[in-house]
């Protein structure tokens, strides 16, 4: 079983940047833990309702009516589309996962793994900035050249750098104009053999987006990064997210995110707001005998009632360590509702939370209601377990 997970890591694809630093990410972890193993029974409730969870046939769940189907009622597989990203750049949704990464421990805990160097004016830096950026003056000096040593950088995963606004090209004249210190930054620790990207749309894009992960605090110690709030993954922008209990009963992260119904995968852990949220309770065990028959659709039908309400709420599904249970629901709603392969739905949430684990118990009911939604298998094990 964990051999085929440790393949799932590297699943074949066009991965973009956010793919080759997701890798970087995958090789800093040094943690390797599991989600406890819960054997409780399975019993479900949606805000003050309950279903109770029965060892049905999968010929019993039905595919929602409101999406594009074939004459036999199953659905047309559509593959994710994405913006184009210029090799290089980094979106601002794509930095808010890079900060929230988790594996075993926070990624942000290590002091080597981003380091976010802040081109604008030391006054605006001081103003407000990346949570754990630094100055980049301090860094690259416009005339002293680097003031870290080669060997010092190298020790980076990621370094990510940004101006205040803009995403011209790097190397055209209007960047030059518009970003001369970030340019200069960009060319410099290029030329050491590092491999810097961009925060497309710069500071000002993220701070419109993200303004609770902007801080005029200096964090760059390891003790201070641990006091850090760490936050779910996004998976649709502003709408879905991914994570733990622990983050699903922090008031701050869900007054942050807007979050308005939470799916709760977990057997043990409480609904933390229910007298302020919308909750779905499914009591899953992450284990071989866990059975999804009943869960999977009717999560699929909570996230997405949640989703085209108006006005539209914000998501959050969560089991105990943000890796299997959740995994599992989420996929089954990007499968259903966006019309994607289990494949393609993989895909896109290891590229937004590396840490995704489904046990392969759940990924071969998983690949049954694929066939179920679709008609016929477009997955195999192998495809995702090589």
């Amino acid at each position: 079983m964990r051999g085929c997970w440790e393949q799932l890591m590297h699943l074949p694809n066009d991965f973009n940047e956010m793919g080759v630093l997701l890798s970087r990410l995958n090789n800093s972890c040094r943690g390797n833990s599991r989600e406890p193993v819960n054997t409780s029974e399975t019993v479900s409730s949606i805000c003050d309702r309950e279903v109770t969870g029965t060892d049905s046939d999968h010929s019993s769940i039905t595919p929602n009516e409101n999406k594009a189907c074939e004459p036999g009622g199953v659905l047309v597989p559509a593959p994710p589309v994405t913006a184009y990203v210029e090799r290089g750049y980094v979106t601002p949704q794509q930095v808010y996962n890079l900060l929230s990464a988790e594996e075993g421990q926070p990624a942000l805990y290590d002091p080597h793994y981003i380091l976010i160097l802040d081109c604008r004016s030391t006054e605006r830096y001081e103003d407000s900035h990346v949570v754990t950026a630094r100055a980049a003056v301090t860094v690259i000096h416009p005339a002293l050249g680097c003031l870290i040593s080669c060997i010092e950088l190298q020790k980076y995963y990621i370094i990510l750098l940004y101006a205040e606004e803009g995403c011209s090209p790097v190397g055209s004249v209007k960047a030059r104009t518009d970003a001369p210190d970030l340019l200069r930054c960009f060319f410099q620790i290029s030329g050491l053999g590092m491999d810097p990207v961009i925060l497309l749309g710069g500071f000002s894009a993220f701070q419109a987006r993200y303004p609770y992960l902007c801080t005029p605090r200096m964090v760059l110690l390891e003790p201070e990064r641990h006091t850090l709030t760490i936050y779910p993954s996004e998976i649709l922008e502003e709408a879905l997210y991914q994570g733990s209990a622990s983050q699903a009963s922090d008031y701050r992260i869900i007054k942050n995110l807007h979050i308005t119904h939470v799916v709760n995968a977990t057997a043990s852990c409480p609904d933390a707001f229910p007298n302020m949220l919308c909750y779905l309770r499914l009591c899953l065990s992450d284990d071989a005998q866990q059975d999804l028959v009943e869960a999977l659709p009717l999560a699929s039908r909570f996230i997405n009632s949640a989703l085209m309400g108006e006005p539209a709420g914000r998501v959050l599904v969560h089991c105990s360590l943000g890796r299997s249970r959740s995994s599992a629901v989420t996929l089954a709603f990007l499968m259903e509702h966006r019309r994607w392969s289990l494949l393609h739905a993989l895909r896109w949430l290891k590229e937004r939370r590396a840490c995704t684990a489904p046990n392969v118990n759940f990924l071969r009911q998983l690949l049954a209601y694929e066939e179920l939604l679709f008609g016929s298998k477009l997955t195999s094990l192998n495809d995702i377990c090589r």
